[in-house]
């Protein structure tokens, strides 16, 4: 039996053993940087430090990009440029409001950066590289305005940077796309530290959220669960707010509603749901992300059951594959084949019509597989060994959804699991739930 292994790996999932000084080397980041001016090398990568805080969060959230190729935590009046024609790195800081770093001197020998100077100085560096023709690059964010009160049809260009773009009109801005991501993708052997830590705790986390899910509790108390085992696994915190979403909540693309409702999509929790429980714990920065689909009365129907498992059955056969150079296409194809393999047995009229729908992508458009460093990310192109990756395949059927997704860290032949020890199949998961007393 493999049952018990579960149970193993989900008690020593909570004693996480939290390592200190698993930042990167400041050499890191500057070879980070270098990396980064090559990609950009026709213009000036422009990056701003997190502008927004919030006294109810548990901590300051540095931006990803920024906090990557500065390792800086706590600036949030600050600007990074890099410039690719030079492969030099430029740091504005608020003198007033950096309370980390100080600009000079000091700042550059301990950052390794090139140079660190007053914020105010970033005016007459942007009017040189706009007169010598560099492209301004900027990560994208959401529309502040209408298009027709914008200065730019970038919808996506942050409204500091359209600032900037009405100062200098006729400098060329344009939005770094999916370059930082692919930049980003391949972590370190600091980084795979962090990553494994909130892995570890973010076993703990879904493995106590889950035993919270019955009918009659809210999604609300399922989540609440979720971010205290975070911090009971010894993780920082929660890597985004979970998402506990049942029934009709469940089915994509409702879930993206919850970031833009005052309920975040609240609701009781009924018998014959199933539940989307993903949830991830953070550490020095790197996320845990991780998830099944929970039946709320702690069983699933008969139709529920076998169409979970001939779900599980095509998930497996891509976990099976992940290794270098596999792309998100290929493993799409080993799904289809192993999902209407498992079909040709299938006995419930639900579990017959959930392979014919989720055979054709075009009907399975949130089915995915992205990177998950200090932050999810777009992957480009092939797997590359040394990247975390979580496989994601999200479909609905019956007006119900489904969804499961590990991490896993990519290797030249195959892939080991970061977050062993969580059950799988529909009996598994059965069992699991039935000793949450």
């Amino acid at each position: 039996m493999r049952l018990h292994r579960f149970y193993y790996f989900f008690l020593l999932s909570v004693f996480v053993f939290v390592a200190s000084g698993s930042s990167a080397d400041p050499r890191e980041y500057e070879e980070r940087r270098q990396r980064a001016s090559k990609a950009f090398s026709d213009g000036i990568l422009l990056l701003h430090s997190k502008t927004t805080t919030n006294d109810a969060d548990d901590g300051y959230r540095e931006e990803p990009a920024f906090y990557y190729l500065t390792g800086l935590e706590n600036s949030p009046s600050a600007i990074l440029a890099i410039d690719g024609k030079s492969g030099d790195s430029w740091l504005f800081l608020s003198a007033k409001r950096s309370a980390e770093v100080q600009p000079g001197a000091e700042a550059e020998r301990r950052l390794d950066m090139q140079h660190v100077v007053d914020w105010n100085e970033l005016g007459s560096f942007l009017a040189r590289q706009v007169a010598a023709g560099a492209v301004i690059y900027f990560e994208p964010g959401l529309a502040m305005l209408p298009e027709n009160l914008s200065v730019t049809n970038a919808k996506q260009m942050p409204a500091w940077v359209q600032i900037l773009q009405k100062k200098w009109p006729t400098a060329e801005f344009r939005s770094v796309g999916i370059k930082l991501n692919t930049l980003m993708a391949v972590e370190s052997g600091s980084e795979l530290q962090a990553s494994r830590v909130a892995a570890r705790a973010t076993v703990a986390a879904f493995a106590a959220g889950a035993k919270a899910v019955r009918p009659g509790v809210s999604q609300r108390e399922v989540e609440l669960v979720v971010a205290e085992n975070c911090w009971k696994a010894g993780a920082r915190g929660v890597s985004f707010w979970p998402w506990a979403m049942a029934g009709g909540n469940g089915v994509f693309p409702k879930p993206f509603e919850s970031d833009f409702r005052y309920d975040h999509l609240d609701a009781t929790l009924r018998a014959g749901d199933l539940m989307r429980l993903d949830v991830g714990c953070e550490w020095d920065h790197y996320q845990g992300d991780l998830g099944r689909t929970i039946p709320v009365s702690g069983r699933y129907t008969k139709e529920q059951k076998e169409v979970w498992n001939i779900f599980v059955a095509a998930y497996h056969k891509v976990a099976s594959e992940l290794k270098e150079g596999l792309t998100e296409d290929q493993a799409f194809e080993v799904w289809r084949s192993e999902l209407q393999r498992q079909g040709e047995g299938a006995k419930t009229f639900l579990a017959k019509e959930a392979v014919a729908n989720w055979s054709e992508r075009k009907n399975v458009p949130y089915w995915q597989m992205h990177t998950m460093n200090l932050g999810a990310g777009y992957i480009e192109g092939q797997l590359r060994a040394g990247m975390v990756i979580d496989f994601e395949p999200i479909v609905s059927i019956g007006g119900q959804g489904y969804y499961l997704e590990d991490m896993y860290l990519i290797g030249k032949t195959g892939a080991e699991v970061l977050t062993p020890g969580v059950p799988y199949s529909a009996e598994e998961i059965e069992t699991f739930l039935a000793s949450k007393q």
